[in-house]
């Protein structure tokens, strides 16, 4: 029988690249939960395939809504969980704090609940954190590891911790064979417009067209950020769970450059 990957989050720009090297890269059927109101512009190059049923099946679930994903996780039965669903916008969890952490706490606690709960499966699990629990950090931290102390700096992060400390207990406690990662800034196509490098091409974008004046806002320039192609952080993701897994780990997630 074919291993089956239930991806969380497939219509955003990681989850629809994950499913694009799953589908190169393995013989796996690849299940993508997404909302009913979901906009599918990632992954429109898969609905045809999607159509013909042809290892791409997209279920519906919402990470606010507990027996939807109890229904998903029950039709699909995954072998592996890539958990990427989230509210993701740093700047956005000031304006929706408690949305933020609804759906990024409460909606991680409902997704491992159900897949603990939920009869024949047992899945390998990834939970995607982020680099955004460490927030400002000492320069005497640096370079950051897996150690260092959390110091958030948004709804976003604190958000993170959450899905992060979620993920060790579910390990710990309930023995499921879960590993988290902190990614740390990721970019590449499918990028929204509102990350620091999409929104600076489309400020030049605009200003060669005569669309607005030629200055482009940037905002702060002094911090300190490393950067990595999405396409590498996908990879990533699956020899985190196909190379020694190693269940209750949470890893830095970082490329081996930086540009200030």
């Amino acid at each position: 029988m074919r291993i089956k990957a239930l991806i969380t989050g497939i219509t955003g720009m990681v989850g629809s690249h994950l499913a694009d090297y799953l589908l190169e890269n393995t013989n796996w059927d690849v299940y993508g939960m997404c909302r009913w109101r979901s906009p599918l512009d990632n992954v429109e190059h898969l609905l045809v395939r999607a159509n013909k049923k042809d290892r791409v099946f997209f279920i519906y679930g919402d990470l606010c809504d507990y027996i939807s994903l109890h229904n998903a996780i029950d039709e699909c039965k995954p072998d592996f969980v890539f958990h990427l669903a989230a509210q993701s916008y740093p700047k956005t969890s000031f304006t929706s704090p408690i949305a933020t952490l609804d759906t990024n706490i409460l909606g991680t606690a409902r997704l491992l609940e159900a897949l603990r709960k939920c009869k024949d499966t047992d899945p390998i699990i990834y939970v995607c954190s982020s680099s955004e629990v460490f927030g400002r950090v000492p320069r005497e931290k640096l370079p950051i590891n897996e150690e260092c102390s959390f110091h958030p700096a948004s709804p976003y992060a604190i958000s993170k911790i959450g899905a992060d400390m979620l993920g060790r207990f579910h390990a710990e406690a309930y023995g499921q064979k879960i590993l988290i990662t902190r990614m740390f800034t990721h970019t590449g196509p499918r990028r929204g417009d509102i990350f620091a490098e999409s929104t600076f091409a489309k400020q030049i974008a605009m200003i060669e067209h005569g669309l607005i004046p030629p200055v482009i806002k940037t905002g702060n320039l002094n911090s300190l950020r490393t950067w990595a192609d999405v396409r590498d952080a996908v990879r990533a993701y699956y020899m985190l769970v196909t190379i020694n897994p190693i269940f209750g780990e949470y890893y830095n997630l970082v490329e081996h450059f930086h540009a200030q």
